[in-house]
């Protein structure tokens, strides 16, 4: 999804997109990781993006509303991820939190009978080859 699309989204949901909004909202979506709110929040500190905790949790509540963000919860912790809008899935490794997305599709043999499948989501943790590599 292009920058324009996302913008229009949140303009819809009556998001103002002030400058550093824009800014982190850039960041969130050219980074490959998941990050819990906090570590979002560390993240744009670290590339000069100035924004407030309560910021960092607007922009992903908006997003996630819109289908842009995935949550994960992990540890007790609930992590946030950019999503493109398009269906897919996503393989977490759960050693760098890295977020790589599927868009095969897995075929659902044995859905209960008389049971209507309208959605779905699969997600697959693991330890990605770099982290993998890592290890020996």
């Amino acid at each position: 999804m292009d920058q324009q699309s996302i913008v229009e989204l949140l303009h819809e949901q009556k998001f103002r997109l002030t400058q550093e909004r824009q800014a982190l909202l850039e960041l969130f979506v050219s980074t490959e990781k998941m990050y819990t709110p906090a570590e979002w929040h560390e993240v744009a500190r670290n590339h000069g993006v100035r924004v407030g905790l309560t910021t960092v949790y607007r922009l992903l509540e908006v997003v996630t509303k819109v289908g842009l963000a995935s949550p994960f919860l992990m540890d007790g912790n609930i992590y946030y991820t950019f999503c493109s809008g398009n269906h897919h899935h996503h393989f977490i490794c759960l050693d760098c939190h890295k977020v790589l997305d599927l868009y095969e599709c897995p075929a659902f043999e044995s859905v209960p009978e008389g049971c209507t499948v309208t959605d779905h989501r699969v997600d697959l943790f693991g330890t990605c080859a770099r982290c993998q590599g890592d290890a020996h």
